[in-house]
């Protein structure tokens, strides 16, 4: 079997693992000054909103999964703003528009980040904010090499971006795309990170950076205000969970994506007489499960009232008919972190801007790229996920965290927009159902339903197909076919990015694969 390789820590005291060495160092040099996870984890997402802004940024979203090992209570923290008040159907047909713009003003949401900081620092941080955000107000200052990935895409991308207001000041100031190893500096952005330092959230969402951000996207053409930004608020909500393979695995309710993970592992359970260590059987059963639970996640889950009951009901009245159909037949950009403590603490942070750098409208005074969040939204009133004023459309974000008899066992996640869920079933299935180690578990080949609820990737798709990285057996790609899927074969190893921290034994670990530029540590 080939795939990635891995990053491996272990420790005895704490594990962590994010997106890049710099956020990983910021959690434990907090840890070592006796901060405790969730310190820890703050000063981790805010490096990564500075050092991977084609992946996050101030202007994007934050889910977080966060357990107390002395109750182990285990609650999810939605951070995810709102499509703006101006933002009506009408608003976009008006503008002869078919969708919502994949990119640039008409594109953006209010950004959820921000409160979400906020709420973990509130609720569970022991260090003031301010402290925590000293490495990423330093590092957006002083500048750093830019890495490989992000200059990559920044090439890649220069000419859709480049007219785009404030990217190219950002992130091409020499006239051409940064590149590998070059200096980035973010002064822009340093002087925003004070001013949350010095007020917190509010010292985002109102004064001069709101206004800034308003400004910017409004003189470009969009539809984002002031008092959408004030409006924004993290929310704090009961984990959906399900029982599977031995232990109890919990991860974010709707408007997270995390029901299509545990809808699909709920019918993967199902698979009564298929043994998980056998490919060629056991993928397109869980292709078709993932396949299935994307469609019902958009043909019910919305942001509504009732959309939890819908989640639980799915997670509850899975029927063995289901699942002997399945056997039968055969057939973005983001960043995560996460840490544990020996006494059981641990987090778990998703966070994105959604596309490679997001909406890739930077606010001139701010410097803070915004999302584009608001193309998840359809133009069709009677969606579920319908574009609304003040609405929240379906996220792709979520990450997961097991417990099983002896407490807590794993947190982790992944990027990749529809991928996520995907990438998270496979290693979670590998580790519970073969009991592979976890570093394992992220290098090996994996696979990819396509489309999965992306408006433009529905529009534009005509059959499912299974995307499958260099190293999968032959065997499998033609039951992929007889399960009804069109094959498409990957030239690297290039879905998702495995990252978690958990318990083996009496050891702490970090893992995470080589697909990103991942950074693992512990002590």
């Amino acid at each position: 079997m080939t795939g990635a390789g891995a990053r491996v820590a272990s420790g005895e005291r704490f594990a962590a693992v994010s997106g890049c060495p710099e956020a990983t160092a910021a959690a434990l040099a907090v840890l070592d000054r006796r901060g405790n996870v969730f310190d820890a984890a703050l000063a981790a997402s805010a490096v990564l909103c500075v050092a991977l802004p084609h992946a996050v940024a101030l202007g994007g979203d934050l889910f977080a999964l966060v357990r107390r090992g002395s109750s182990g209570r285990v609650v999810a923290i939605n951070a995810t703003g709102a499509a703006p008040a101006e933002a009506t159907i009408e608003a976009y047909r008006s503008r002869l528009l078919p969708r919502v713009p994949a990119i640039g003003p008409l594109s953006i949401q209010a950004p959820g980040l921000v409160a979400g900081w906020q709420a973990i620092a509130d609720r569970f941080a022991s260090l003031p904010l301010a402290a925590l955000l000293e490495p990423a107000i330093a590092m957006a200052d002083l500048g750093f090499p830019a890495g490989g990935r992000l200059a990559r895409i920044a090439e890649e991308l220069y000419a859709d971006y480049s007219p785009i207001p404030g990217w190219r000041e950002a992130f091409a100031p020499a006239g051409r795309p940064i590149s590998a190893g070059e200096r980035l500096r973010q002064p822009a952005l340093a002087g925003t990170l004070r001013e949350i330092a010095g007020r917190g959230a509010a010292g985002f969402y109102s004064g001069p950076v709101a206004r800034d951000i308003a400004a910017t996207v409004r003189r470009a053409g969009g539809l984002l205000s002031e008092n959408d930004l004030e409006a924004v608020r993290a929310e704090e909500h009961e984990t959906l969970s399900i029982s599977y393979s031995g232990a109890r695995i919990h991860t974010q309710p709707p408007i997270s994506q995390g029901v299509v993970l545990l809808r699909a592992m709920r019918l993967l359970a199902q698979a009564d007489g298929v043994d998980p260590s056998d490919d060629v059987r056991w993928w397109p059963i869980a292709a078709r499960a993932i396949a299935r639970a994307f469609a019902e996640r958009l043909a019910l889950l919305g942001d509504d009232s009732d959309a939890r009951r819908r989640a639980e009901a799915l997670l509850d009245g899975t029927c063995a008919a289901d699942a002997r159909d399945l056997a039968a037949r055969q057939g973005g950009e983001t960043t995560s972190l996460a840490v544990v403590n020996a006494s059981g603490d641990a987090i778990g942070i998703i966070q994105s801007v959604f596309a490679d750098f997001g909406s890739g409208v930077v606010g001139r005074e701010s410097g803070v790229l915004l999302n584009n969040r608001l193309s998840a939204f359809f133009l069709d009133p009677g969606h579920p996920n319908a574009l609304k004023p003040r609405r929240k459309t379906m996220h792709t974000l979520h990450g997961y965290l097991a417990e099983d008899a002896r407490g807590f066992k794993f947190v982790g996640g992944s990027p990749g927009g529809d991928n996520q869920p995907q990438v998270n079933l496979q290693v979670l299935s590998r580790v519970l159902d073969r009991g592979e180690d976890p570093g394992e578990a992220v290098a090996a080949p994996r696979w990819s339903v396509f489309p999965g609820t992306n408006p433009a990737d529905l529009e534009g798709a005509r059959t499912a197909t299974v995307k499958c990285e260099p190293g999968l057996d032959p065997a499998l790609g033609e039951a992929f076919r007889a399960a009804g899927f069109a094959l498409q074969r990957e030239t690297a190893a290039n879905i998702g990015s495995a990252k978690l921290v958990g318990r083996i034994s009496d050891k702490l670990g970090a893992w995470a694969d080589d697909r990103r530029e991942g950074s693992v540590g512990a002590s």
